[in-house]
């Protein structure tokens, strides 16, 4: 005959269970909001927004003096509630790049970093942190995000120039008209291009530095250099985004006799402040003064 079940016991029981689920219902809950990692590239990627939930994108691979930029939007599903937060993190978790939207803003905002030289990084983080609406777990909309991962080209070498004279990029020596256009440098992390000139005897050289383009903050400025081979400046100038002017030099090198030996020049570009700089070469080497 089986055995009835004491109601008292039922009760404690059933107290017991509840108990039970509301001490681990927020773990589960947390457990589900944790950053989610994704490995991604170049190209567009999106995914929800939800409230106090974070997702961690790693951007990678990425080369050394690599320009990288994230576009971000979000598109809400909610009419008034919801904030993001984006920011642009290196390997060690430092941000580099922060940025917010409050619904119903969804004007698009860029975050853009240089990535290092030294030491080589691996790759940088985008961390999507979305807040708001009536609980946790609520989807507040959608985000977008545009990644760009653009290569340097300096001096048409299709990577960065170098930050030492023993290093420095060789820019061509043979007659003709050169025009490198795509140069960059940035305060973030690419402070030096520094870039070496041949000449050869009975030759002269038409050389122009002109800046293009600035990003970045307004206080920013370059300085470049124009060095002979003891690294004595012949000329210098600074540019900053709002006296933006070429650096322009002529240099005739003679023949000596029966010497043949080419003279040797530099060309140092040196960036300070939190900004940004696209600029081009112009040389023009010709026989003869």
């Amino acid at each position: 005959m089986e055995t009835p079940h004491d109601p008292h016991d039922l009760r404690k029981c059933r107290k017991a269970i509840g108990a039970f689920l509301l001490l681990i219902l927020p773990l589960v809950l947390a457990s589900s909001l944790q950053a989610e990692e994704l490995v991604v590239g170049e190209g567009e990627h999106k995914g929800p927004l939800i409230s106090q939930g974070k997702e961690v994108l790693k951007i990678g691979p990425v080369k050394p003096g690599q320009n990288i930029q994230v576009v971000c939007s979000p598109q809400w599903s909610l009419e008034k509630e919801g904030r993001v937060e984006w920011s642009l993190e290196d390997a060690h978790g430092t941000k580099l790049r922060v940025a917010s939207h409050k619904n119903p803003e969804m004007d698009s905002v860029s975050l853009e970093w240089t990535s290092n030289s030294e030491p080589k990084p691996e790759f940088y983080v985008v961390q999507i942190q979305a807040r708001g609406g009536s609980s946790s777990g609520q989807a507040l909309g959608e985000y977008t995000l545009f990644i760009l991962l653009r290569d340097q080209n300096d001096g048409g070498s299709a990577t960065d120039a170098p930050e030492t004279y023993g290093k420095a990029l060789l820019l061509p020596m043979d007659p003709g008209i050169h025009v490198f256009g795509e140069c960059f440098l940035s305060g973030t992390a690419d402070l030096y291009d520094i870039y070496k000139i041949q000449l050869k005897p009975n030759h002269s050289l038409n050389f122009k530095a002109v800046p293009l383009q600035w990003k970045g903050a307004s206080k920013g400025k370059v300085m470049w250099e124009f060095l002979d081979k003891s690294y004595k400046p012949m000329k210098r100038g600074q540019i900053s985004p709002r006296q933006s002017i070429p650096l322009g030099l002529k240099i005739f090198h003679p023949q000596v006799r029966s010497e043949s030996k080419s003279a040797l020049y530099y060309f140092l570009v040196k960036i300070e402040g939190d900004a940004s700089l696209f600029y081009s070469l112009h040389l023009e080497i010709k026989e003869g003064p």
